[in-house]
């Protein structure tokens, strides 16, 4: 996948896409998006939740570093309540800069 984004604040944009879009529905790719949908149709938040949703955040934004989009992208993610898990991604990027993402995904 090759995207060419002309301020560095389209990155949240490529973020979001990446994260909300169901792995496997996107047209032109196939691996383009995330599996969060998987717990959503499991329906439960646990104690293990928030290092899944960590891992497959993570995994769905490879693909900027492969497009040296970014040079370094971190996610932490911590329960937040019965239904809830709060997140928080940083893309560093090539030249150094970095941008912070603060989401909240729910089962809900």
């Amino acid at each position: 996948m090759s995207v060419r984004i002309e301020r560095w604040a389209d990155i949240q944009e490529l973020v979001s896409m990446s994260i909300g879009t169901n792995k496997g529905t996107w047209p032109n790719d196939p691996n383009f998006g995330s599996e969060l949908w998987l717990l959503k149709k499991d329906g439960k938040v646990d104690g293990q939740t928030a290092g899944t949703v960590e891992r497959m955040i993570r995994e769905s934004l490879q693909w900027l570093i492969a497009d040296k989009l970014a040079a370094e992208i971190n996610c932490t993610a911590e329960r937040n309540g019965k239904h809830r898990i709060d997140y928080q991604v940083t893309i560093t990027r090539p030249g150094g800069s970095t941008v912070i993402i603060e989401e909240v995904w729910s089962v809900i």
